[in-house]
């Protein structure tokens, strides 16, 4: 079977979810913390290296959901900016699957060995 690495963009709602069902299934990932850009909210990127990609986008697909979020954004009119209400759609998940990944843990020496 191919490795692959896979870099999981959720949502904080969605994170601790995602992170359960991760150790349920014994799927070893690190988390990192994120901010998104547009709706300036926290995000989680998970990095997972895995054999199981399938399992993996499934268990992604049942603990990540898209929800509508209200948020106050500025507009260009023709004659000055504006203040509008924008509708946007966050959540689900953005995933990047990277094939071919070759997975090393490196232990180097303790102490001054």
């Amino acid at each position: 079977m191919d490795m692959n690495l896979m870099l999981i963009i959720v949502q904080e709602n969605d994170a601790e979810s995602l992170a359960s069902a991760f150790k349920r299934s014994q799927i070893q990932a690190t988390r990192i913390d994120a901010k998104g850009l547009v709706s300036s909210r926290k995000l989680n990127v998970f990095l997972v290296g895995t054999e199981r990609t399938d399992e993996v986008l499934q268990l992604v697909s049942s603990n990540c959901k898209e929800r509508a979020m209200e948020i106050e954004d500025q507009e260009y009119n023709g004659h000055m900016f504006v203040d509008v209400q924008k509708t946007i759609v966050i959540g689900g998940a953005t995933i990047f699957i990277l094939g071919e990944a070759r997975l090393m843990k490196v232990k180097g020496g303790c102490c001054g060995d």
